[in-house]
């Protein structure tokens, strides 16, 4: 697309707010603290209060406007921000409506830059969309503006009764030209698109109350040894696909995954707090690793280093499991693999109670290979099982 390269002299831009939240039983997001954010808005169950990013004013390319949107959950749950959409209204200097899919409407958008970020007291450093209004572009039923799906490392809860501050950046591209003067927007800024969410999974232990949403469909499970489980954990909302919209099952799970991963199985959710460990942790896993450390899942190694991007080993990731699922070995059984002696003293006892409980297992040569990383599609198994999704399948 090119662009003209003369000014518009000036264009209308009004953004209304309407948010939608689908209840989650998550935890709580860091929260900013600013004392006089731009927008407030009042979160219930059924939707919020809507609110005005601009109350009018002249644009031009080249032209910026930051502010800040205050998120308050006044709803009785936790919940959780998972997509972001934009439904777009455009008139031209003559009041007449400009309809989606229209070449002007779709300039119009491509040519507004929005970046939204999120963090705590005032630093808002966590990207959540940087793209333009084009990208979240949504229509109910329309295949073409089908919204945002936040990456699983962008997406963030809200406490019950609690708060998020969000921070906003509207631009419009210098290159912007002619063809958009006198144009008129009013823009409604979409959370969780699904106005009628079904409710959480209340209890993992009783199956036959779970209400489903719909299953995505990832091409890299369709064929895959473990999809049955993978896709027990999609329903259940334990484990979220890539923004590519694949799971990627044969890739190696990293530790900082693996505690996101049992934080969810457990319901830990996120915790707010100072982390004990030394080394840099990515902020998308942070609270999860926090609360793992806390609930004594995960442990650090000597020197209070947690090695977020290590991939977790088979008798780590035994350990892990049994701690967080409070399993125990049966009394006399004793390990027979042909290398068991490879395996840490310090987790023999993890992976004896991990094989009588049929949640590890070892190799047909009768090996357990201690040290070797563990797959994603392995820890999902092992998760599935604990959880009592696994027999689901097999009957």
């Amino acid at each position: 697309m090119k662009h003209k390269k003369s000014l518009a002299p000036g264009i209308m831009l009004m953004v209304i707010i309407i948010i939608f939240f689908s209840i989650f039983w998550g935890a709580a997001v860091s929260l900013a603290t600013n004392p006089d954010p731009d927008v407030t808005l009042d979160v219930s169950g059924n939707g919020s209060t809507a609110g005005h990013m601009f109350t009018g004013g002249l644009w031009a390319p080249g032209m910026s406007q930051t502010g800040t949107l205050r998120l308050n959950n006044n709803h009785t749950e936790r919940v959780r921000v998972d997509s972001l959409g934009l439904s777009m209204e455009l008139l031209n200097d003559r009041a007449e409506i400009i309809a989606p899919g229209e070449p002007l409407y779709e300039t119009f958008a491509k040519n507004m830059k929005l970046t939204i970020k999120r963090g705590r007291l005032l630093a808002f450093s966590h990207i959540v969309f940087d793209g333009s209004f084009f990208d979240l572009l949504y229509r109910s039923g329309d295949e073409t503006y089908r919204g945002y799906s936040l990456p699983e490392t962008a997406k963030f809860n809200i406490d019950e009764n609690g708060s998020i501050d969000l921070e906003y950046t509207v631009h419009m591209y210098e290159e912007a030209g002619n063809d958009m003067q006198g144009l008129k927007a009013t823009v409604a800024f979409l959370v969780n698109m699904e106005e009628n969410p079904v409710p959480e999974h209340k209890d993992r232990n009783n199956n036959n109350e779970l209400v489903e949403e719909p299953l995505e469909e990832y091409p890299d499970i369709g064929s895959h040894w473990a999809q049955y489980c993978i896709t027990a954990l999609l329903q259940h909302g334990i484990i979220h696909g890539y923004p590519d919209g694949t799971i990627r099952p044969d890739n190696y799970i990293t530790r900082a995954e693996a505690a996101v991963l049992v934080a969810n199985a457990l319901k830990l959710g996120e915790k707010e707090g100072t982390l004990p460990y030394v080394d840099p942790i990515p902020a998308w896993a942070q609270g999860y690793i926090l609360s793992a450390t806390e609930k004594d899942v995960f442990e650090g190694y000597p020197g209070n280093v947690f090695n977020p991007d290590s991939y977790i080993t088979r008798e780590e990731m035994a350990a892990v499991l049994i701690r967080a699922f409070d399993k125990k070995a049966i009394d006399g059984t004793e390990l027979i693999f042909k290398d068991t002696d490879d395996i840490g003293k310090w987790a023999e006892e993890y992976v004896r109670a991990g094989v009588d409980n049929s949640i590890i297992t070892g190799y047909p040569d009768n090996t357990f290979k201690p040290k070797d990383s563990v797959t994603r599609a392995e820890a999902f198994t092992m998760i599935c099982k604990l959880l009592g999704y696994h027999s689901e399948h097999l009957k």
